[in-house]
């Protein structure tokens, strides 16, 4: 603990001690204009509480006059003998970020967070990774590639765009009605977010392509309580009552967050990710939400809907030897080893495109039909 003029620092380091601090939590939440629903005490306890013994939280939490003014959700995990300080959530987490209402005061808060941090001796590194341009904790050196999250303003959705999804969409209707739904009971939410990820694994597999997030053991059972307890929608597009495609999101200020979209491959010649992309935006705009965030990576298909991308950088604040080894290897070596494993994957694909004989080519999806389709 650190205590400064009228201000303290916390840590807390238990799941009950987390779970203490529900009610001040969503109402920092709320009182962060910044926040992304990433933050938020649901995502947060959730994820601690499933993952258990695998991680150790580190809530820092910085009081002026006894009010909690600053909250950066924190946990150490260990690996090959090295401790690493990351957002909760991670992998799953998709925007890492502190909690604090503006102001003036904000960057001495700010300030008295970061080095509270700095003086963890059990931290080997503390990576404060998927910071928007935006985010409270965004100041300082970033390290690592540039990355960029594509969002949709509903204000400026492109009429011509949704004209092209639905031409492609007219392959789906001979099959049946399309139609866009909502799961609500509890249950069918539960299972919906169970059948979209083991969809979206296979695809990743077919693919050749690798999510960390998507194959961490915690993963299932994580989107499965989100979605039964009403913090994750899951939308559906159905076609003659059939699901053909998937997306779980969530609301998160003005912005709704699109976390996974997944498809039925009985139903891939139609695209119909896009086309469940395309009514969900339509969706989301007349209930009066501002952005439809695509989230990362800005991957092709999405480029072709967003209006905008929001800039993600990522700090790395090493306290020894071990740190900085740890710091290169997130900030260098994990991006090249990932843009290698997509790039020797869609070689792959091309080759066995290039060599497949007798193959009723009019029946495939184009490349832009495939990326759509995740």
């Amino acid at each position: 603990m650190m205590t400064t003029e009228s201000c303290r620092v916390d840590c807390v380091g238990t799941l009950d001690g987390v779970a203490a601090l529900a009610a001040e939590w969503a109402a920092l939440e709320g009182a962060t204009p910044e926040a992304t629903g990433f933050q938020s005490f649901v995502w947060c306890h959730t994820w601690l509480r499933l993952a258990g013994a695998r991680v150790t939280p580190r809530i820092v939490c910085v009081r002026e006059a006894g009010r909690l003014v600053l909250l950066a959700p924190l946990q150490i995990e260990r690996r090959f003998g090295v401790a690493v300080a990351r957002w909760v959530g991670e992998p799953m987490t998709q925007y890492g970020d502190a909690l604090a209402p503006p102001g003036e005061r904000r960057g001495h808060w700010r300030g008295l967070a970061e080095a509270e941090m700095t003086r963890w001796r059990d931290v080997d590194l503390i990576a404060l990774t998927r910071l928007r341009a935006d985010a409270v904790l965004a100041e300082g050196a970033v390290m690592g590639d540039a990355l960029a999250a594509p969002f949709v303003d509903l204000a400026r959705v492109q009429q011509r765009r949704r004209r092209s999804v639905e031409r492609r969409a007219r392959r789906l209707e001979t099959l049946g009605p399309l139609a866009l739904v909502e799961a609500q009971a509890p249950q069918r939410c539960e299972a919906l977010a169970r059948h979209g990820l083991a969809l979206k694994r296979l695809w990743l597999r077919e693919k050749g392509f690798y999510s960390a997030g998507l194959s961490h053991p915690v993963t299932e059972d994580f989107l499965a309580a989100l979605a039964r307890e009403g913090f994750l929608r899951v939308h559906a597009l159905t076609v003659a009552e059939e699901i053909a495609a998937l997306d779980l999101g969530f609301p998160g200020g003005d912005a709704y967050r699109s976390l996974l979209g997944c498809y039925d491959q009985r139903f891939a010649q139609g695209a119909p990710g896009q086309a469940l992309t395309g009514r969900l935006i339509a969706h989301c705009a007349a209930e009066g939400l501002s952005v439809y965030d695509m989230l990362l990576p800005a991957d092709p298909y999405k480029l072709e809907w967003c209006t905008g991308e929001v800039r993600i950088g990522a700090r790395f604040v090493p306290t020894g030897f071990r740190g900085r080894v740890a710091a290169f290897a997130l900030a260098r070596f994990r991006p090249a080893a990932k843009r290698l494993i997509h790039a020797l994957a869609a070689a792959r694909r091309r080759l066995a495109n290039k060599f497949s004989f007798g193959t009723n080519r009019g029946s495939l999806m184009t490349s832009r039909e495939e990326d759509a389709a995740s």
